[in-house]
């Protein structure tokens, strides 16, 4: 069974989304692969591949991937709101065949938060976190 580059296909599909990134939009920075160093004001999302498996549906070799979302913001009014919108986005990808990029998603399941993360302590102090956990069922090329 191929993998999916399951990372690179939330990626496009975030970035690519017509109510969710960008200026003006909940997640204003977009969806990134790895934290930028000095994000400036906004929210942006932080994508990474947790976990994975072959699934096995309508006999065709599915990649399981589990997804985390970390949203970053300067207040937790922003973070909170755009986790919202990131998790609303995903719960509207149940049972549809949805281009990601190189990849097709076939449905987003077992959606989890979002979750406040209190990080302030941490390295990055002075944002605040929501994560959103999503299960992708992802194959490569076309529908």
């Amino acid at each position: 069974m191929a993998r999916v580059t399951a990372v690179t296909a939330v990626l496009a599909w975030a970035n690519n989304h017509a109510t969710l990134t960008g200026p003006g939009k909940p997640i204003s920075l977009g969806a990134l692969r790895a934290q930028p160093r000095s994000p400036g004001q906004g929210a942006y999302l932080w994508v990474t591949r947790i976990d994975g498996a072959d699934a096995l549906i309508a006999e065709d070799a599915v990649d399981q991937a589990r997804i985390a979302g970390v949203i970053f913001a300067g207040t937790n009014e922003a973070a909170e709101l755009a986790a919202t919108a990131y998790a609303n986005a995903l719960a509207e990808l149940s049972g549809q065949r949805t281009a990601m990029g190189e990849a097709v998603c076939l449905v987003v399941d077992d959606i989890v938060g979002p979750q406040f993360i209190d990080d302030r302590a941490g390295p990055r102090g002075t944002e605040v976190a929501y994560q959103v956990d999503a299960s992708f069922f992802l194959i490569n090329g076309g529908t």
